[in-house]
């Protein structure tokens, strides 16, 4: 069934004639009268009946109806997103990001994206992992940036980058001269841990389980940031992702561990079987063309 073909049914049947049919279609009326003698053919039924100058759908012309609309509205729908994909005049862009990769990573993404298309309106909602699935399924955000894996049934998800976690201390400390620290030696370590539901947390959890760690002395501190801190002043250590201390390294603040090193994939999440606006659409390009150091 040729598109044009349905395109010239639809026509006729919307304006109730072959001879306005044609002249909106801009084509004569015999080539649309063919065009129909073929499109009858090939379903083998009867579209139109024939009423002196007027015509009416017949019961499959009206079911064909039905279709043809549809279809007509997808090509609109399809033309109008192909127009604002080229161009991006305009639309809205909310992203819901973990705390990590909302800190470290994005910024630099924002600015890029924003420079490439100014019109588009951002906004960023910074939640842990766990908050960012149930807000993509709800459709409160057009696209989640997430750490490790999904927990959600019903979500598509993409690697756009690797992230390495590593234990860091402070300088001077004693696992420094360790070479590889035994579960013994780190049980008597207090790691300042992230909150439930984070990332960082979540990807710990299940390397503590796996070397049999306790972590029984811990501090439970909700940001990144702080943790830091506490660890430049010898609160304790922690599980940090390598995006999030690089400027503490290079002042020779925080160190890490290289015998206690391990890495999860940085996810881009959305609604299975949804349709990305156009605005996201260039957002995901963007991010999948990005390297990170």
């Amino acid at each position: 069934m040729e598109l044009s073909h349905l395109k010239s049914f639809y026509q006729i049947a919307t304006s109730g004639s072959f001879s306005k049919a044609a002249a909106e279609l801009f084509v004569s009326q015999p080539a649309l009268s063919r065009q129909i003698a073929t499109l009858e053919k090939e379903v083998g039924l009867q579209l139109f009946s024939r009423q002196g100058r007027g015509v009416t759908l017949t019961d499959a012309g009206r079911r064909l109806y039905t279709y043809a609309d549809k279809i007509k509205g997808l090509l609109m729908e399809a033309e109008k997103e192909m127009i604002e994909l080229k161009d991006l005049t305009s639309g809205e862009l909310v992203i819901g990001a973990s705390t990590t990769i909302a800190n470290y990573l994005l910024p630099d993404i924002i600015a890029d994206y924003h420079k490439k298309n100014p019109k588009i309106k951002i906004t960023v909602q910074i939640s842990n992992s766990s908050q960012i699935q149930e807000q993509v399924l709800d459709n409160e955000t057009d696209i989640g940036l997430i750490a490790g894996t999904i927990q959600l049934p019903g979500l598509y998800q993409e690697e756009f980058a690797k992230d390495e976690i590593s234990l860091v201390i402070p300088a001077n400390h004693v696992l420094l001269s360790i070479k590889e620290p035994t579960a013994e030696q780190l049980n008597k370590e207090t790691f300042l841990c992230r909150e439930d539901g984070s990332d960082t947390q979540r990807t710990v959890a299940e390397y503590i389980e796996k070397y049999s760690m306790k972590m029984s002395k811990k501090i439970i501190i909700g940001s990144t940031e702080a943790i830091k801190r506490g660890i430049i002043n010898n609160m304790g250590i922690s599980f940090l992702s390598r995006y999030s201390y690089q400027e503490e390294s290079k002042q020779g603040l925080l160190f890490f561990h290289p015998g206690i090193t391990f890495t999860r994939s940085l996810l881009m999440i959305y609604p299975k079987g949804s349709r990305l606006s156009p605005a996201a659409l260039a957002f995901s390009s963007l991010i999948k063309k990005t390297t990170f150091s």
